[in-house]
């Protein structure tokens, strides 16, 4: 029963290495950042957001998709509660993300 539960987890930014404006619009924006994973299992694929923000299909945040992982200079596929490592996020509005965010997943539309 609890294997259909969605996984939830949330990532603390420590610092933003780079930010990168989409090439074709704005859903196209790549911002690597190195964060800390505060609650759950952050894995590739996931959408987070920050607190409070509509996401989805019809509202004005998208999302961030997390598209890579690494950790200690490897590419892997998640990211535990209390481990740092460094994360690429992409979708409209990387502009916005600052130090000390904390980004909540939220389920895939």
């Amino acid at each position: 029963m609890l294997d259909n539960l969605p996984e939830k987890a949330a990532l603390s930014i420590e610092s933003i290495e780079s930010m990168t404006p989409g090439v074709t619009d704005a859903a196209d924006d790549v911002a690597v950042c190195v964060v800390r994973c505060v609650e759950g299992t952050a894995r590739l694929g996931m959408v987070f957001q920050h607190p409070g923000s509509a996401v989805g299909p019809g509202t004005a945040t998208p999302g961030f998709l997390l598209t890579a992982i690494e950790w200690y200079g490897k590419q892997v596929e998640q990211l535990d509660t209390v481990h740092s490592g460094k994360v690429t996020l992409t979708g409209a509005g990387a502009e916005t993300l600052a130090k000390r965010d904390v980004l909540n997943s939220v389920p895939r539309y």
